[in-house]
């Protein structure tokens, strides 16, 4: 019985890595154009167009590019994999079973798209972590690291067009704008993801550069655009990237473990992930310390969650947080918060997305801090951690499309999976 166990894992893991070497092989040109297009889907929804012109042809083309295009990708994958070059019996059955699972998709995603976007995120999250396996990282952030620029530049110039508009938050007309984006901190974590890749492919070295950049942009994002989030992340990090340059000039002993703050930052996914339900559960407390203070923006992303789970709960396999009457909360000392808005990643993506995924994307996460830590990558190590403290107040903390770190485990910088053979004759 124990052998027949033991044989049926190797077959698993044999076969398991006889894909990824199939994965690995190839060019890594087609995976980069599936990211870019996934990575401009998104943000292409993020521009305030003024007509619903641009938000037909992006659904009907970028979001239809990515499904079909993922589809064509794994079954190209399926032809070089050595398993099934000499079975086409098997070959053409899977190829057929992944086309007719892409039409499949495209009808249920068609029934709901706004809703069942979510599931579209889940799948193609987790097949593009996986076909991250072997490819070039930073090759694969030089492909993206235009996106972030363009699209405010796009949106900053369609306002000069006509064809895109401001939008300020509520009540504060005269210090807040969007630049053409849908909301004014939806421009700032756009801006931010474009300063982070800029820094870790050109500015690692340069650390008055690092400066200027973050604290102008932490400056403007804070008087113009009016996202004190990105503001106070953005003034924080050049200081913690000397600590980063710093790690990365030490030695470090052979066999040594992680420290206390090691482990701190490899565990932060989870430390975030709980420190937020706790604050959440505990919702009368943090409204009334937090609600009269400068921190209430803060806080407000934990009072929402508390009465999403209030009326959710914690879904295993995910749900929509669809509302059918206004739901208010009062605190014991009397202030009423209306349920309007969930911005908080963990809290949110436990409800939309379920318990089972949350657990997996966070376990992903320590895994890619870990990897991070492991090969003396502190630069990831410390995007990685300030995009988990980000998500604890934007949704886009934890997903692929903008957690870049999420790319990172299996990519050809880490330690590969699928040991090469050294060459004879060659040091």
């Amino acid at each position: 019985m124990e052998s027949s166990k033991k044989t049926a894992w190797q077959w698993v893991r044999e076969t398991g890595l006889s894909f990824l070497k199939a994965v690995e092989s190839g060019p890594d040109f087609l995976y980069f154009i599936l990211v870019i297009c996934y990575v401009v889907s998104e943000y292409a929804e993020r521009i305030n167009w003024t007509t619903d012109i641009f938000s037909v042809y992006r659904f009907n083309f970028l979001d239809y590019f990515v499904l079909f295009g993922s589809g064509a990708y794994l079954c190209y994958k399926i032809t070089v994999w050595k398993k099934l070059v000499d079975k086409p019996y098997i070959l053409l059955p899977l190829i057929l079973a992944v086309g007719a699972l892409c039409g499949l998709f495209l009808m249920f995603l068609d029934q709901d798209w706004k809703h069942n976007k979510v599931v579209f995120t889940i799948v193609i999250d987790f097949f593009l972590c996986l076909m991250a396996y072997g490819k070039n990282y930073k090759k694969l952030l030089q492909c993206i690291v235009f996106i972030p620029a363009a699209t405010l530049l796009i949106a900053g110039l369609g306002m000069l067009a006509g064809l895109t508009q401001d939008f300020t938050k509520m009540g504060q007309a005269e210090t807040t704008h969007s630049l053409g984006i849908i909301y004014p901190n939806t421009w700032g974590y756009i801006a931010f993801q474009g300063m982070l890749l800029a820094w870790y492919l050109f500015l690692r070295k340069k650390p008055l550069l690092t400066f200027a950049l973050f604290w102008a942009g932490g400056v403007f994002m804070y008087f113009v655009v009016g996202c004190r989030t990105i503001a106070v992340l953005s003034l924080a990090f050049p200081p913690i990237t000397l600590l980063a340059g710093w790690l990365d000039r030490r030695e470090r002993k052979p066999g040594k473990k992680p420290g206390f703050f090691a482990w701190l930052a490899i565990c932060l996914p989870v430390i975030c992930c709980l420190a937020t339900i706790v604050l959440s559960l505990e919702k009368d407390w943090v409204t009334n310390t937090f609600y009269r203070t400068p921190l209430r923006s803060t806080a407000m992303r934990f009072v929402q969650s508390g009465i999403a789970f209030d009326q959710f709960g914690f879904p295993l396999i995910g749900r929509p947080m669809t509302i059918y009457q206004p739901i208010s909360w009062r605190s014991t000392l009397g202030i009423v918060e209306d349920f309007y808005v969930m911005d908080n990643a963990y809290s949110s993506f436990i409800i939309l997305k379920g318990v089972l995924w949350t657990a997996a994307c966070l376990a992903w996460l320590t895994f890619a801090q870990w990897k991070c830590w492991k090969n003396k990558d502190y630069s990831i190590l410390l995007i990685g951690s300030f995009m988990l403290v980000f998500a604890v107040m934007e949704r886009p903390g934890l997903e692929v499309w903008y957690n870049f770190v999420l790319l990172y485990p299996l990519a050809s910088i880490a330690e590969p999976m699928v040991k090469k053979p050294q060459k004879k004759g060659l040091r």
